[in-house]
């Protein structure tokens, strides 16, 4: 089984993770597409997302209870590998490497011609890109599979996103999605989130971290150094206090690049649910709201509500999370100029 991993922070004995692919079986619970070493591998995830992990932690409640657990700190029944379970590191920097000094099909030879592009452009070395998705794991096709890569670092990051929208803008390889292409995403996010189609197609519109290289969807995605990394695991706890709807204005966006993405939030205006006044932050485990607002801008936002407690000094307040498993896709995080447009 190939697992991806969630987050910066986990326990001694796990690692926090959804489930992407499994072998292929006859029960056909996954779909098939990918092979590796002669082995076929089907994708279970159905679509990311909290629904798509519920139904994979459905999964492996029944096969493999063993990998979820409940968390005391978070208080809720995730999927958590075992140390003892795990049999490689897929490592996106290696991969990246590896591909570069020697493609081994058409797909490779395309990832590493972005990578080049991409580090030109931005002036940030090689190293410091990683490929991720079924590239990763070396179960890609290469007829249809997406080139997904990594960013590590804020800075770094901050460089390929001005870098990117330049390409975007003068390279012949480089393209945004079209018109036809951002209606087959938006119909899809829209059913599976609580966004309209028009508010889905404005989303897609804004992505600066996704498009179209020599014809062959492309995303980046900022993940942090070790040293960026604050919080450790168990050094606060949180408490579900139910769902709540506020509008509020962005007063920090820097971590909204990477996922868990976060916005610093003031000005806070409970709309629905319950009438706390001490809402510090806005945290979404979704991708889909990762850097959708800046500093200034004011976000209705549906999510779930958790007192934060910090360990060591005992501090308390409140946090919105998107992306739970309680909210059911109910939940969102919307500039208030979607609605104006």
């Amino acid at each position: 089984m190939l697992f991806c991993v969630v987050g910066n922070t986990h326990p001694q004995n796990r690692v926090i993770s959804y489930l992407k692919y499994i072998p292929w079986r006859e029960e056909k619970v996954a779909r098939l597409g990918w092979r590796k070493e002669g082995k076929e591998y089907g994708r279970i995830l159905p679509h990311y997302g909290a629904s798509g992990v519920q139904a994979v932690k459905d999964y492996l409640q029944k096969q493999y209870p063993e990998y979820v657990y409940y968390d005391p700190y978070l208080n809720i029944e995730i999927i958590g590998v075992p140390l003892d379970k795990i049999k490689k590191h897929y490592k996106p920097e290696e991969r990246a490497e590896e591909i570069i000094k020697n493609p081994q099909d058409s797909l490779e030879q395309i990832a590493a011609e972005i990578i080049r592009e991409i580090s030109s452009k931005s002036k940030i070395p090689i190293s410091y890109l990683g490929i991720t998705g079924s590239i990763l794991v070396k179960i890609h096709n290469p007829l249809f599979s997406d080139i997904d890569l990594i960013i590590y670092g804020r800075s770094n990051s901050i460089k390929v996103k001005q870098a990117l929208a330049e390409l975007l803008e003068s390279n012949v390889n480089f393209r945004r999605l079209n018109s036809h292409e951002i209606k087959k995403f938006a119909s899809e996010i829209s059913r599976i989130h609580a966004l309209t189609f028009k508010e889905a197609t404005i989303l897609l519109r804004e992505r600066w971290y996704a498009g179209i290289y020599k014809n062959r969807f492309f995303s980046l995605h900022p993940v942090k150094l070790e040293n960026e990394v604050n919080e450790k695991y168990g050094s606060k706890i949180y408490r579900s206090k139910g769902m709540i709807t506020v509008k509020c204005t962005v007063t920090d966006a820097k971590e909204a690049i990477f996922l868990p993405c976060k916005y610093v939030v003031g000005e806070v205006e409970v709309i629905d649910g319950p009438k706390v006044k001490d809402i510090r932050e806005v945290v979404s485990f979704e991708g889909l709201y990762c850097d959708v607002a800046k500093a200034g801008e004011k976000i209705y936002v549906k999510g779930k509500l958790e007192e934060v407690i910090d360990v060591s000094s005992g501090c308390k307040y409140h946090r919105i999370q998107v992306g739970s498993f309680e909210a059911r896709g109910l939940d969102y995080i919307k500039p208030s100029r979607w609605l104006k447009t």
